[in-house]
């Protein structure tokens, strides 16, 4: 029979306060490094692992997944994820995803999701290990039936604060949470993603999602890293106390030089300190976002810097 991967309850609560002071101490990270995290799959395992270490020479930190209302994580996913040395990256989306609909935010804000929110939150929790969680992203976007301009920046703040709240009583001290924009806000007309920021006490880090789209669509064009993401990180370090990170990035290969653009990236993040990680979308979707041929032979050149890092490196300033 098959070892569970989790620990047992009383365990993961002998716990609790360290793994609250190690996850702190991840905001404290070394200011000349940035994590290396990546998408690789729906389901990443250790093949995926390995094969993106093989590829690139760097073991990903980061690893995220999507996960739509009602489900939760693959249990065999979070054993070949943490049993390879990297932690879990966990977007969770309240739709279903299936059909793209919506749930009822105000049965949720009523507590109709409590008992499974409960159980994302134990299950979390009992990994025993640091977990990023980032929920109701690209608020600022209007392709998200929890999109502010469909639901209200009230609504939004309150179903984000409610999720957290749940988690809080849990004692899921592990989860640190992802208050995650688009790089642009759509539409921009009384739409800025501060517009729906929870609050201080309610986010551990700020990402931003964005992507070079090249020219695979009428509307779009070459744009490299420090177009789509320098006036947005100029915003929320000048607004935010909170560190940055890149919780969605890749590029097209139509329209450019593919190679260049991860090189420039790469340097363009070391730029933007506040940065402490990023999450390569490292699959092919809408476009072909995977790096491979001289593209990826370049991100493998850029992962022998040691600014770009698969461990966190503590500092005790």
């Amino acid at each position: 029979m098959k070892k569970s991967f989790f620990f047992t309850f009383a365990f993961c609560a002998s716990l609790t306060v360290l793994l609250a002071v190690f996850c702190v101490n991840i905001l404290r990270t070394n200011t000349s490094s940035c994590l290396i995290g990546a998408f690789l799959a729906d389901r990443p395992l250790k093949p995926d692992i390995a094969r993106f270490k093989s590829e690139f020479g760097r073991q990903p930190y980061l690893l995220m997944v999507f996960v739509d209302w009602g489900h939760y994580v693959d249990e065999e996913v979070i054993g070949d994820v943490y049993s390879s040395g990297s932690i879990l990256f966990i977007t969770l989306e309240p739709w279903h995803a299936e059909n793209k609909q919506g749930i009822d935010y105000d049965a949720l804000l009523g507590g109709r999701w409590d008992d499974y929110l409960r159980r994302f939150a134990e299950r979390l929790k009992n990994i025993g290990q640091p977990v990023f969680l980032r929920f109701a992203h690209e608020m600022n976007g209007n392709w998200y039936p929890w999109s502010g301009v469909k639901i209200g920046r009230d609504k939004y703040t309150a179903i984000y604060r409610y999720v957290k709240g749940i988690f809080d009583e849990e004692r899921a001290g592990n989860v640190r949470w992802v208050f995650s924009i688009n790089a642009e806000d759509v539409p921009l007309e009384n739409n800025n993603f501060l517009l729906y920021y929870p609050g201080d006490r309610y986010v551990d880090y700020v990402g931003i999602d964005g992507y070079n789209w090249g020219d695979s669509r009428d509307w779009s064009r070459w744009m490299s890293f420090r177009e789509i993401f320098e006036g947005r990180y100029s915003e929320i370090t000048a607004s935010l106390n909170k560190p940055v990170l890149i919780s969605e990035f890749s590029s097209a290969g139509s329209g450019g030089d593919k190679a260049q653009w991860i090189r420039e990236a790469m340097s363009d993040i070391k730029l933007m300190r506040k940065i402490k990680a990023f999450v390569l979308f490292n699959m092919d979707k809408e476009e072909d976002w995977s790096f491979s041929g001289m593209a990826g032979g370049e991100l493998k050149k850029q992962f022998t810097d040691q600014y770009f890092l698969s461990r966190p490196v503590f500092s005790n300033r």
